[in-house]
């Protein structure tokens, strides 16, 4: 395995300490269209990407609300609660990549216009190469992402917190790195076989790729 020079991070339940605001924005768009909650162990394990999909899935349909609509209503759920908390030691692991000559960068389906003011309050927005928000489709993300930074697929490696994000990895040919701090659990994670699971984010120090 190449040594790592990028390192680009989900942020939903990964960069940030969200999964309940998360949870109750994504599951909070369906009363406005006269469909009940689902129960959080129903809505965890249908969730997936595109987020919106599950949305079609229990009637409502594009006629009723776009992509763009529901987005819409997410960021409203999202900003209206309380803002989250970094995940626990993530500025000093961001600085200790950084000062290791490391490029750091987000690929994130959560739009920027969330993800920047939360960098912004935090003092984070300057660590980051590229900031990829609103992506449909995390391998493309990566894969562009190695080519704007001149390194290949293999000297890239992607930490998040869901079996999509290992997978999305593997597939542009990434190290994969499972963050078991957010939406899905060791286990679930485990399952997807990535390179690397790491509990926190200080654990980041201590992989033998950089």
């Amino acid at each position: 395995m190449k040594k790592v020079k990028l390192v680009a991070f989900d942020v939903n339940g990964t960069l940030f300490d969200d999964t309940k605001i998360f949870w109750e924005a994504i599951n909070g768009i369906f009363p406005r269209y006269g469909k009940p909650l689902l129960p959080l162990e129903i809505l965890q394990k249908k969730f997936g990407q595109p987020w919106t999909r599950i949305y079609r899935e229990y009637g409502i349909t594009e006629e009723m609300a776009s992509d763009n609509d529901l987005y819409k209503i997410y960021n409203e759920f999202y900003e209206s609660q309380e803002h989250p908390a970094p995940a626990v030691g993530l500025k000093e692991t961001l600085g200790w990549l950084k000062s290791n000559g490391l490029l750091l960068a987000i690929v994130s389906t959560q739009q920027n216009t969330i993800t920047a003011p939360l960098l912004g309050k935090y003092g984070l927005h300057g660590l980051f190469f590229k900031i990829f928000g609103s992506v449909s489709d995390k391998s493309q993300a990566l894969h562009d992402l190695a080519v704007a930074a001149d390194l290949s697929a293999s000297e890239v490696a992607y930490v998040g917190d869901q079996e999509g994000d290992v997978r999305h990895a593997k597939s542009a040919g990434c190290v994969s790195i499972a963050f078991c701090g957010g939406l899905h659990d060791h286990e679930r994670l485990k399952k997807m076989k990535p390179d690397f699971i790491i509990e926190s984010m200080p654990e980041l120090k201590d992989l033998a790729i950089f």
